[in-house]
């Protein structure tokens, strides 16, 4: 994590558009010219995580850049679209780092219809951003330009290219992570993607305080690269000595189990030069404490106590969560302040596999978003979840599931994305490959279900369908399987502590809404007519949406404020007559979730009840049926 004094020199270098010299740093901070040096050098990594890079020019300073193009000064002699230039520059980097070609500026003056000046204005800009953190060169001749350096700093100047297509994916791309990583995949393959973002997702799950959140994006990157330059032969062939000898060992483990499962899914191999190499990323991106940050306890305990009781989960005696909080929460709340955004690139993952948990902590931590000044967003959320999920299964409250499929990717997140949304818990899913069952403990999970016939000494196996029909749903029922915490016998009836707080008055069937805002103003404003909420809580629930949609596959959205703006705890339930764009699904069934802050410690179950109802497509399909206001309140037993 950043110190006091790399955020000080950060915030300085933000503040300014000019160059600064080292020694007008050094002035400003009070620390020597040699001391900032030190520390630009360490802050390198975490700039270029974040979009950005430092550039220096000898004799005038140093200034902070975005990777991202904002503008393109226009040419005398033509015109330019920045989209254009854009896509231009990235065609020329992929022809360099991807197809390894050799090209000259005539042949690509022509092609783009554009001056050779610009094609030389192209290459100048494409070696700043390729050369931050690598010492890679352009060599010439008589058969055309292409890129010169080692392995290394081929894959240096590839994570380079990473970032700056992401920096830029919004000309083109929805500005989400699965998003930005689909705009990866057009030049490392659909697979690579999907095959890594599993593999590090699962490690991420498993060892939540191994990577900082701050570079998981990197990780990823790192790895993907990594991989990509395996399957194409390349590998690392000199490295440096890390000094973090004690970390050495578990990380190295680390890289080479990771690049084991990657290897037997993809079938490449790999080097103990290239287990260095990736380790010792995994060491540099390790989470560390704030040495010089005042942690107060006292919050983080508060959090802890209201998740537990929000969950009905007793965490007081769990040390490890508390260390995990402690040193996470400080650093979120720095960075949420200062509005330094960090992805998350499993936040849909953890939304899907742990969606009941996600929301529980989402709902309770928005009742601190006033108190801290800060507003909570999924990608933070996504973070937390992890610790409060790991928490959970070494209480051993949870159950674990293993799906096997063919190739362990596709077929196998379909099939566990279909379970999840039918019997939604607080339970683990792993995914894994036929390859990889000989280096899994199959033992340690309490359900086995494979899409291909396989045989496990002692272990009985349900075999289904990728797209698990209702009769592989009955299977798993009958095999004594429960999903913890959640029992879908019957959605409705079960809904006991969702039914203490609905109304006749607040439920709305058959209504005209074409859109989220007029659903939060109409209702909003008899709620806070009628006295349940407060007219911020619709603001909030405004806030909220911006930070990631509450709508689901299913047609359905689950919508919150934060508790502190409610008096009375009601759960509006809306059937609309047409399904219309909520943000990323079409939706006609919304539960508006109000929560008061004295009924906190009811919002799992409450969530639980909703959950039950909007994961299930019979009673969904009722509801969208000819369901009435009377049939609601008599199935929930409120009649």
């Amino acid at each position: 994590m950043l110190t006091k004094r790399q955020k000080e020199l950060l915030e300085l270098l933000e503040s300014r558009d000019d160059f600064l010299t080292v020694q007008f740093i050094a002035n400003k901070l009070g620390v020597s010219k040699r001391t900032i040096h030190s520390e630009l050098n360490q802050l390198e990594d975490y700039i270029q995580s974040l979009g950005k890079y430092f550039e220096k020019k000898r004799g005038v300073g140093i200034v902070l850049r975005e990777l991202k193009e904002q503008e393109y000064q226009k040419e005398t002699d033509e015109v330019t679209d920045l989209y254009d230039t854009v896509t231009r520059r990235i065609d020329i980097m992929k022809i360099l780092l991807f197809e390894e070609r050799d090209v000259s500026f005539n042949h690509l003056s022509e092609m783009y219809m554009v001056s050779k000046t610009s094609i030389s204005k192209d290459f100048e800009y494409i070696m700043r951003i390729l050369r931050a953190g690598s010492n890679i060169e352009l060599a010439s001749d008589v058969h055309g330009t292409r890129i010169s350096g080692s392995e290394l700093d081929i894959q240096k100047a590839c994570l380079q290219f990473n970032r700056y297509i992401i920096s830029n994916s919004d000309f083109y791309y929805e500005d989400t992570i699965p998003m930005k990583m689909n705009v990866l995949a057009s030049y490392y393959g659909d697979k690579i993607i999907s095959v890594c973002t599993n593999i590090l997702y699962n490690y991420v799950r498993d060892n939540s305080n191994a990577i900082s959140d701050y570079y998981v994006q990197n990780v990823l990157n790192i790895f993907i690269i990594l991989v990509y330059r395996s399957l194409n032969g390349h590998h690392i062939q000199e490295n440096e000595e890390t000094e973090n000898a004690e970390y050495t060992l578990f990380f190295e483990e680390s890289a080479v189990r990771l690049l084991h499962k990657a290897a037997l899914r993809l079938n490449f191999s790999y080097t103990n030069e290239d287990v260095k190499f990736f380790s010792q990323h995994l060491i540099s991106n390790r989470f560390e404490s704030l040495p010089e940050e005042s942690i107060d306890s006292v919050v983080v305990r508060e959090l802890l106590t209201q998740v537990s009781e929000a969950l009905s989960i007793d965490f007081s005696n769990d040390k490890k969560l508390e260390e995990q909080l402690i040193n996470h929460i400080p650093p979120m709340i720095y960075r949420l302040r200062s509005n330094n955004k960090t992805d998350n690139p499993f936040t849909e993952q953890i939304k899907t596999e742990f969606s009941l948990t996600f929301n529980v902590i989402w709902v309770v931590l928005s009742e601190y978003e006033k108190i801290l000044g800060i507003s909570f967003n999924e990608d933070e959320i996504a973070f937390l979840t992890i610790y409060f999920q790991s928490a959970i299964e070494r209480a051993k409250i949870n159950r674990k599931i293993l799906v096997i499929c063919q190739m362990g990717i596709a077929t196998s997140e379909l099939l566990m994305n279909r379970i999840k949304n039918i019997l939604p818990s607080l339970d683990t899913i792993e995914v894994a490959s036929v390859a990889e069952l000989e280096h899994i403990d199959v033992h340690q999970f309490d359900l086995v279900i494979s899409t291909i016939k396989i045989e496990i000494p002692e272990k009985n196996i349900l075999f289904v369908s990728p797209f698990l029909t209702d009769n592989d749903i009955e299977k798993i029922k009958k095999s004594g399987y429960q999903p913890s915490n959640i029992n879908k016998i019957n959605p409705l009836l079960a809904s006991h502590h969702l039914k203490k707080f609905i109304q006749p008055d607040f439920i709305y069937m058959d209504t005209d809404f074409s859109s989220k805002e007029e659903v939060f103003n109409t209702i909003g404003s008899e709620l806070v007519n009628k006295q349940f909420v407060t007219s911020e809580f619709v603001e909030n629930l405004f806030q909220r949406e911006k930070l990631g949609g509450t709508d689901l596959p299913s047609g359905t959205a689950v919508p919150h404020g934060n508790p502190i703006h409610v008096h009375q705890t009601v759960i509006v339930i809306v059937k609309n007559k047409k399904k219309f764009k909520w943000e990323k699904y079409y939706v006609d069934i919304i539960f508006l979730i109000c929560i008061a802050k004295k009924d906190t410690s009811q919002t799992r179950r409450i969530l639980a009840d909703i959950y039950n109802i909007v994961d299930d497509s019979n009673m969904l399909k009722e509801m969208r049926g000819n369901f009435s206001k009377k049939d609601i309140l008599k199935n929930l037993g409120s009649e």
